[in-house]
């Protein structure tokens, strides 16, 4: 167990630092338990409790320096942010949350980095270790998974809400409008798919080429070709699904609602829709997700306001669409 000797006279800001950091480490530490008890591979289950364990000596650090403070002790309760990430692994499974876990573990590594009592103590090195021991451990196929859908959704949402602002912007019709998004929704969903398609077969050809060239053979064998022109149908068509999925949000309004409302609603539900993906993005960033999911909203709000100005400025030289 790591001492420290007694501090005086603390401010607030040293007392904020000192409970941030022993709540996480408590977070820490009941979110690697949670994951123990759920896992059903015994030697993974001891990876997670060995992670638990460490966690809870990193808290009893933190407990230490603000005991000597003189600081009272609040009781802990797992943040709402813990408590979700349990939640998800008991239902869908651990693989769903480890991309989080992982993004935290650095993110805790970056901020005992600046801390002297932290560096001197090697937290920030036992952080990056748990880090290195999750992707060692851990399958990120599903998370990986997930995150290529959250990002496939958001592109198709934040192009084609930016795509029908635009062509609002230039003065169009309601109908206009409407036919820009269904085109915007097509369009973007092909041109996904047939670069996911190129991408990984593009890809997929280069390794076996080069396998060949090792092996002095003259061709790839059928099996390898097969295979490979398998995995570039099954990812061009969930890149075609992910972005038709996201693209649909801005349309769902202008067919749904009254006239009167229908690009209000428009708004209303990308906007909805760009902070939905925001907090799913807190799952891997590390960050919060009220803090993701505002940064997702004023991005995309930012790029659709350039969009409509841009429509304006073209509708008004060219004097309006029909």
């Amino acid at each position: 167990m790591i001492g420290s000797g007694r501090l005086m006279n603390i401010d607030a800001h040293e007392r904020t630092r000192l409970l941030r950091n022993w709540r996480a480490e408590h977070d820490s530490a009941a979110l690697y338990a949670a994951l123990a008890r759920l896992d059903r591979d015994p030697q993974q289950s001891r990876v997670y409790h060995e992670l638990a364990c460490a966690e809870r000596r990193h808290a009893v650090f933190w407990e230490e320096r603000l005991r000597a403070a003189g600081q009272p002790l609040p009781s802990f309760r797992p943040s709402l942010r813990t408590r979700i990430l349990i939640q998800l692994a008991g239902r869908l499974g651990i693989g769903f949350v480890v991309p989080s876990v992982i993004a935290r573990e650095m993110r805790d590594q970056d901020h005992y980095a600046g801390q002297d009592d932290a560096r001197t103590a090697g937290l920030a090195h036992e952080e990056r270790g748990h880090a290195a021991a999750l992707r060692r451990r851990s399958d990120g196929g599903f998370g990986n998974n997930l995150r290529a859908a959250v990002l496939g959704a958001n592109d198709g949402l934040a192009s084609n809400f930016c795509l029908m602002m635009g062509v609002a912007g230039a003065g169009a019709s309601l109908p206009i409008i409407l036919l820009s998004g269904i085109a915007g929704l097509v369009g973007g969903a092909c041109s996904m798919a047939l670069g996911e398609w190129l991408s990984v077969t593009n890809a997929r050809e280069l390794a076996i080429s080069q396998l060949d060239r090792e092996m002095d053979s003259p061709a790839p064998q059928e099996e390898q070709s097969v295979a490979s022109a398998g995995d570039a149908v099954s990812a061009a068509a969930f890149s075609f699904i992910l972005f038709a999925l996201g693209a649909l949000v801005p349309l769902l309004p202008l067919c749904m609602l009254p006239g009167a409302v229908r690009i209000a609603g428009c708004i209303a539900f990308s906007v909805g829709a760009l902070f939905v993906l925001g907090l799913a993005t807190s799952l891997f960033n590390a960050r919060s997700a009220l803090f993701s999911g505002a940064r997702q909203v004023l991005i995309g709000v930012a790029a659709a306001a350039v969009t409509y100005g841009v429509g304006r400025v073209f509708g008004a030289l060219t004097g309006g669409a029909p």
